[in-house]
């Protein structure tokens, strides 16, 4: 099985797909299904979907043939069905055969444990240990700007023997809860407990890693071509210099590198990999999303940092003295105008409210902030501390710092200047506030790599 084969058997895997869902929309691009579109022509999709016809890998479907499993029963479509079906000109989806389902499941290894699924009050899996924990997290779990919470007492628990996992593939046992639940709006401008932050953002990690439950073939075979036309290339410097510097104030995970400056897994894999031997950076490994005591000074392997890049392996990164000292030689920072704004706790290394090395930054950020930030402070609350010494970041000590704690609340004028009738007045001065916050941020130079 190539890998343009098993990828139409992956589309198919837990739902029936409709033959024109694989081919992109004529105006945005874009596929019906959460998969970016293939590099093939009509003619060549259907050539590949034949094939897989032809070898009973695949049946197709009308709806009326549907039942409410999904399936009821099947044939094997022409060419020039395929065709039509595919041109919108005559209504078919496909499936899995038990055969399709046990080659897709040869090169994928499923997790079946890790699988589950769920909508509308009720959810089933084979570990009643993962639903469990998904219940206790459910209200920690981002759903946009509202929060869900199960109402207690209203959980009921059955086994199902055998469970009917997917429309192809039935397990021995499984287990399906039904629950009810209530949802509320969620203020994201609300002062919060850095604590609860840190929760969810652990909460939303789990989930995703739950959601990884088998291996992309097509992925992978993806990510071997790409990294092998790197491998042929020297480590890319301009992306060893962000790698250290997005964990310049807490560390991250390398996938939330990735994801941020739009790097493939072979890009960060090489990156990575050079800044751990060379000792510039170091990992603290978790054996799972709720681990509170993970190894630290872990130095990974490239089969660590790809464990971690499709979400086997929960790590996080950080510097080394050495490698913020790599990344000072190359940005040149002044560290008389570092601050840090830690109003709603985004920076859980540091304490709450306002620090810099100049207690004149920090006075000058409180008489603006309600021309800046979405909080501002409350006047009269604010309590100083000198810091001797000050340790600025994790891995950098200054011999003198300035913190200021107060009470914050939600700052209402903070659009003025976009509403209708703003005056011109008020306009100008959030021009040059801003300008002026800009020039303050930029208190370290990236060096060019043209």
């Amino acid at each position: 099985m190539n890998k343009l084969e098993y990828w139409f058997l992956d589309t198919a895997v837990t739902e029936m797909i409709g033959f024109s869902w694989i081919v992109p929309d004529e105006q945005y691009g874009y596929l019906a299904i959460n998969r970016a579109p293939l590099n093939l022509t009509v003619a060549e999709i259907t050539d590949v979907l034949n094939g897989l016809f032809q070898k009973g890998d695949l049946l197709a479907i009308t709806p009326s043939d549907l039942d409410e499993y999904g399936v009821n029963r099947g044939f094997i479509p022409s060419k020039s069905e395929i065709d039509l079906a595919i041109h919108q000109k005559i209504n078919l989806f496909y499936f899995l055969t038990s055969q399709g389902g046990n080659k897709w499941e040869s090169v994928s290894h499923p997790n079946w444990n890790l699988y589950w699924t769920g909508y509308n009050g009720f959810l089933s899996c084979a570990d009643r240990k993962l639903l469990e924990a998904y219940l206790a997290l459910y209200h920690l779990i981002d759903r946009g700007n509202t929060r869900t919470y199960i109402i207690p007492g209203t959980e009921s628990w059955e086994i199902l023997t055998p469970w009917q996992a997917t429309y192809w593939k039935t397990l021995p046992i499984g287990y399906e809860v039904r629950y009810e639940s209530r949802s509320v709006e969620f203020d994201e401008a609300a002062k919060r407990d850095p604590k609860l932050i840190e929760r969810e953002k652990q909460a939303n990690n789990w989930y995703s890693s739950t959601r990884i439950w088998y291996t992309n073939y097509f992925k992978q075979c993806e990510a071997e071509l790409n990294y092998s036309t790197a491998l042929a290339k020297s480590p890319n410097l301009k992306i060893e210099y962000l790698m250290l510097k997005f964990v310049i104030c807490k560390w991250e995970a390398l996938i939330s590198f990735a994801h941020s400056e739009h790097l493939s897994q072979a890009e960060v894999v090489l990156a990575a990999d050079s800044l751990f031997q060379r000792g510039d950076i170091k990992a603290m490994v978790f054996d799972d999303e709720y681990d509170t005591e993970p190894a630290s000074d872990v130095v990974l392997t490239r089969a660590g940092i790809q464990d971690h890049l499709i979400g086997r392996l929960v790590a996080s990164y950080y510097l080394t003295p050495q490698g913020g000292a790599r990344w000072e030689a190359m940005a040149h920072p002044d560290w008389n105008k570092f601050f840090i704004v830690n109003f709603r706790g985004a920076f859980p290394y540091y304490e709450y409210g306002i620090l810099s090395t100049q207690r004149e930054i920090i006075e000058q950020l409180l008489s603006l902030d309600n021309l800046i930030f979405k909080e501002r402070h409350i006047p009269g609350t604010e309590k100083w501390n000198v810091l001797k010494p000050w340790e600025a970041t994790y891995w950098k000590t200054l011999p003198q710092g300035y913190h200021v704690s107060c009470e914050f609340q939600h700052n209402d004028s903070y659009l003025d200047y976009q509403k209708e009738g703003a005056s011109p007045e008020l306009i100008e001065e959030h021009e040059q506030v801003m300008k002026w916050y800009e020039n303050m941020k930029k208190w370290y130079t990236d060096p060019s790599f043209d």
